[in-house]
């Protein structure tokens, strides 16, 4: 297994347990990582059920383990020639099967917020979540 993705799985675990923690319903929960720079680091979490999100708090237990872990991730991927992203999205499902997606120019990609639902930065495309009213 490539360092790549040993951090990735080290990554959805964390999740899964900021999940175990929660006792909420959920059938996916998805992280939003934004790094401008090594020390500025903005996180987002939603939980999904079904069609159905719900924003989710990580306290500093969880976030403090995973921006090592997606800093890490950043200098694997720049070790391999690419340039620094400055968004990484990772959903993992309740299965344990996780989804990587990275964007490496626009700070704004890939928005899970509830906010910008149906917004051409979002990370959920189509009708595949209800929008709220």
């Amino acid at each position: 297994m490539s360092r790549k993705n040993e951090i990735t799985v080290v990554m959805a675990k964390v999740l899964l347990a900021l999940m175990a923690a929660s006792k909420q319903e959920w059938d996916q929960v998805v992280c939003r990582f934004q790094s401008t720079e090594k020390t500025q680091n903005h996180f987002q979490f939603i939980s999904r059920k079904g069609r159905q999100l719900h924003p989710q708090h990580a306290s500093a237990e969880y976030t403090g383990l995973l921006g090592p872990l997606m800093h890490s991730l950043f200098d694997e991927l720049e070790k391999e020639g690419k340039t620094r992203p400055l968004v990484v999205v990772l959903a993992v499902d309740a299965s344990k099967n996780y989804h990587l997606k990275l964007d490496f120019n626009n700070p704004h990609a890939h928005d899970i917020s509830l906010s910008g639902l149906g917004s051409d930065g979002s990370y959920f495309v189509g009708n595949e979540v209800d929008v709220p009213g």
